[in-house]
C-alpha cells in the first residue's frame, strides 16, 4: 500500500462524493475531510512518521542541540547547586567555633550570628581600650 494505493483510494472516494454533491465549496471541504481520513487510515494516523535518511548538516545540528540541551542541563542542575550549598556550609562549620556540633542549618545559622555580634562587641572593646591607652600617653 503505497502512495499510489493512497491516490487511487482518494480518488474513488471523491468520484462517489462527487455524484452525491454538487456545491464546489463542499465539495472541497469533503475533499480535505477525505484526504485526513484517509491518511489516517492508511498511514496509521499521526503514529507513523516517514523517517528520512538525516543528511550530514542535518545530523551535525541535532548534535549540536544535544551538546547544547546537555550543558544547560549540567549548569543548572540541582546536583551541582547541591554541591556548592554543601560545600560553603562545610567551610561555615569549620569558620564558627562549635560549628561541628550545631545540630541543622538553623542552629548553624544561630551559632554564626551568635559569633558574629560576638566579635563585634570584642572589636568595641578593643577600639574602648585603644582609645583609653591613647588619651593616657
Amino acid at each position: 500500500m503505497g502512495d499510489q494505493d493512497f491516490q487511487q483510494t482518494l480518488g474513488d472516494l471523491l468520484e462517489i462524493k462527487s455524484k452525491c454533491m454538487k456545491d464546489s465549496s463542499r465539495n472541497l471541504l469533503w475533499r480535505k475531510v477525505m484526504e485526513a481520513q484517509v491518511k489516517k487510515t492508511w498511514l496509521g494516523g499521526w503514529k507513523t512518521k516517514i523517517r528520512r535518511c538525516p543528511t550530514r548538516n542535518n545530523t551535525l545540528k541535532m548534535r549540536k542541540r544535544q551538546r547544547v540541551r546537555r550543558a544547560a542541563s549540567h549548569r543548572g542542575s540541582r546536583r551541582a547547586t547541591t554541591r556548592v550549598i554543601e560545600r560553603k556550609v562545610r567551610t561555615l562549620k569549620k569558620l564558627i567555633p562549635n560549628g561541628e556540633s550545631s545540630i541543622g542549618l538553623d542552629g548553624l545559622f544561630i551559632e554564626t550570628a551568635e559569633y558574629i555580634t560576638n566579635l563585634q562587641r570584642r572589636v568595641r572593646i578593643m577600639q574602648a581600650v585603644v582609645d583609653a591607652l591613647s588619651c593616657a600617653e
